[in-house]
């Protein structure tokens, strides 16, 4: 396995679980060494947090300034949107089983290849639209391995909603939202109008009461990558900083 820092890789990992075999994308910082132990972040449409995000561009500099702990990435890709609906949306008839691999096979993966700390605060989950609710969906079923989401303008509906409600998950969990206040009307990756800024304040409402470690943040702009990237930042020094 290739473990040339700097650079973005690109490995195939067979899922017992799902019956498929997936990409996975990973990043070492420039620093990395097999002497350290190293925090995780977990993307989810991974490809859009290298190119739109740059994020890891952001951790090499912030590492760099000693703003943040050691810190790998591992991410997994979109093949298609289509792939999206299925596997990330919470209605996805793919989803249940894709969380349990990420859950099961992806952590041990990460665990088995790379210095890690393998603590559930070590581990940092993220998502932007229906990969932030992926990753909400990821810490709720395993929050004793992952108690660290960010989910950046995440797809929320009633029966998502219900997932949250009376669950025993959300007292581990440190959780960091968003969401665009020019969400309230816009178009789509299917092609279609939404509103995802009402839904996401309901999804605020009700966590706001919960017992967890909640950060909840809505930004000037839309549901874009324009929105987001100056985030990341934040978001780094919140869990990692």
């Amino acid at each position: 396995m290739d473990k040339t820092p700097g650079k973005v890789h690109t490995v195939s990992l067979d899922s017992e679980v799902c019956g498929e075999t997936f990409e996975i994308q990973y990043y070492l910082p420039k620093s990395y060494s097999d002497l350290y132990k190293y925090n995780v972040i977990i993307t989810f449409d991974s490809q859009d947090f290298f190119k739109y995000g740059q994020i890891e561009r952001l951790i090499e500099k912030m590492e760099r300034d000693g703003e943040l702990d050691r810190t790998i990435i591992v991410g997994i890709p979109y093949p298609s949107v289509d792939w999206r609906n299925h596997y990330f949306s919470p209605n996805g008839e793919q989803h249940e089983k894709f969380v349990t691999f990420v859950g099961r096979e992806l952590n041990a993966f990460i665990d088995s290849n790379f210095k890690t700390l393998k603590m559930a605060n070590s581990r940092l989950l993220m998502g932007e639209s229906l990969a932030g609710s992926f990753a909400l969906s990821v810490a709720l079923t395993y929050p004793n391995t992952f108690s660290q989401a960010l989910a950046f303008s995440p797809f929320v509906d009633d029966a998502f909603m219900e997932r949250f409600k009376n669950s025993m998950s959300l007292i581990n969990l440190n959780i960091y939202h968003t969401i665009g206040l020019e969400e309230d009307n816009f178009k789509t990756i299917m092609g279609k109008q939404a509103d995802f800024l009402t839904p996401n304040r309901e999804l605020n409402e009700l966590l706001e009461d919960e017992p967890l470690e909640y950060t909840y943040r809505e930004l000037e702009g839309g549901h874009i990558w324009k929105t987001w990237k100056p985030e990341l930042k934040n978001v780094l020094m919140h869990f990692f900083g």
